[in-house]
């Protein structure tokens, strides 16, 4: 047993790495990114608009978001420095001229072309001799040589630290490269760009300065460490590893772990009280289903719960509502049914003393609670019963029976035992869905729990909030199926677990 369950924890960061993988691969090669908005038009129809008209230093916060997220960077391994001379003259002549090449003047499409100026952009930084190579060349179009220099102080103009904790080695790094990103933005004034030579003899002087510092020009080990580290996924990893799991998307100053720490009560209630309520009564209308099979009690629940199961819960939740808080009361008292939220109002919440808390919580999560129990009860209820008469025709049961043992005993200890591995493999396997919550019934309920959080962090293209919970959700589905195992061999001494 100790053998097998350190063999699990062993594969269990790797199995975590391993879904992370996947799910940061498959985030960032959907379409957009975080700066992609939908909008809807006068006529009702959804749009996508992207803030990538400017992608040099003039539109200082996008490039700041970009380069906060790692959206500036390849996503798995960086080979940008290996750009070669050639490549960067002809995107810069495809981003001056908007056609495909001298060869082919067909006009580039506008998403070509805007792809072009974000990508040339994002490699800047990696490619900057051979931008001072067109900047000091005159024979170059005076056109393309202007358009490097743009590019050249976007590669030079590293963007500062964001974050609610900057400790004070950032904050005075922030200060330098905020000196040094306004001597480079100087030179895009058309002043300096019409005076290309003494622009090109200050540039070449700046790199010649700072080149060094900034790794402009890696080689060796140094090309081996930015194919591995100048990457999105590492850049998260490196985050993630010192359980850093960013900020935000709307707000830097909020951390996701302290966002999600906030909701964690309301979507924790919201799972675990119906996982336990639904484990205590699938087992004891699985048990009276079986035993009274093909009787109508029988066929009775089996209508029920069919019914039950086959409704779906945003038809239940407004019907709740309507027909059951609305304007009416809990029986045999006058307290009105509330009809939203966890609790009431803060200035009345924080009159209550404990026992009333209590008693204010349970009020307003009891509609919840059923729009939330009665699917995973017709469900799990279903699948206790056919667990049950499964169990009651093993050889084992008969010879219980015929060797005289109490129906108790035989019931709880023969049958109900070994029953119930299959419902707990099914309960144990939802442990994940803690997290993602419920996001129809928090909605409709005006509960700001996971399931809402989550949903506007996907329709915002919030990264962090997205990685966070597939994590979290990953991690307490390994949990649950570990738990799973491990009641396995509590439950029936035959199994082994080696």
């Amino acid at each position: 047993m100790g053998t097998y369950i350190l063999r699990r924890l062993i594969l269990l960061p790797i199995t975590l790495f391993c879904i992370i993988l996947v799910n940061f691969i498959v985030l960032n090669l959907a379409p957009g990114e975080p700066t992609t908005r939908t909008e809807i038009s006068p006529e009702g129809n959804a749009s996508r608009s992207q803030s990538n008209s400017q992608v040099f230093t003039g539109d200082d916060r996008y490039l700041q978001f970009r380069e906060f997220y790692g959206l500036t960077l390849p996503i798995l391994f960086n080979t940008w420095p290996s750009t070669t001379q050639e490549s960067v003259d002809l995107w810069l002549w495809q981003i001056v001229h908007e056609k495909v090449s001298p060869e082919n003047p067909e006009p580039l499409a506008f998403k070509d072309f805007q792809n072009r100026r974000v990508e040339m952009g994002d490699r800047a930084r990696f490619i900057m001799p051979k931008l001072l190579h067109v900047i000091n060349d005159p024979q170059a179009d005076p056109a393309l040589r202007k358009t490097a220099v743009r590019f050249f102080v976007r590669g030079g103009s590293p963007q500062a630290f964001l974050g609610p904790t900057l400790t004070a080695d950032q904050k005075a790094y922030n200060r330098k490269i905020g000196k040094e990103n306004n001597f480079l933005a100087s030179f895009l004034t058309p002043e300096k760009l019409e005076d290309l030579p003494a622009t090109a003899a200050a540039l070449t002087t700046w790199y010649q300065e700072h080149y060094q510092e900034y790794h402009f020009e890696p080689s060796g080990m140094e090309l081996v460490s930015v194919f591995i580290t100048q990457t999105r996924f590492y850049r998260y990893m490196s985050r993630v590893l010192t359980l850093d799991f960013g900020t935000l998307r709307n707000d830097s100053n909020k951390t996701v772990f302290n966002e999600v720490t906030k909701r964690f009560k309301y979507s924790l209630t919201l799972s675990v009280i119906p996982m336990w309520i639904t484990l205590f009564l699938c087992v004891f209308f699985g048990f009276l289903m079986a035993l009274r099979q093909n009787k109508p009690i029988d066929y009775s629940l089996n209508v029920l719960f069919l019914v039950l199961y086959a409704t779906p819960v945003f038809v239940v939740a407004p019907f709740l509502i309507e027909k059951v808080a609305l304007h009416h009361h809990f029986p045999f008292t006058d307290i009105p049914i509330p009809l939203g939220g966890f609790t009431s109002r803060e200035e009345v919440y924080g009159q209550l003393t404990s026992w009333g808390r209590l008693w204010d919580t349970m009020q307003h999560i009891a509609l919840p609670l059923v729009a939330l129990l009665y699917g995973s009860l017709a469900a799990q209820t279903r699948l206790s019963r056919t667990a049950v008469l499964e169990v009651m025709r093993q050889d084992y049961v008969r010879t219980a029976f015929a060797k005289g043992l109490p129906r108790s005993t035989v019931y709880v200890k023969h049958i109900g035992r070994n029953a119930s591995i299959t419902i707990v493999t099914s309960i144990a396997a939802s442990l994940g869905a803690i997290l993602g919550g419920s996001l129809i019934v928090e909605t409709l309920f005006q509960i700001d729990g996971f399931g809402k959080f989550f949903y506007d962090a996907i329709v915002n293209r919030d990264y962090n909030v997205v990685m966070f919970s597939a994590l979290a959700g990953a991690f307490l589905s390994l949990m649950g199926y570990l738990i799973a195992d491990l009641s396995y061999a509590f439950l029936d001494p035959r199994l082994k677990l080696d």
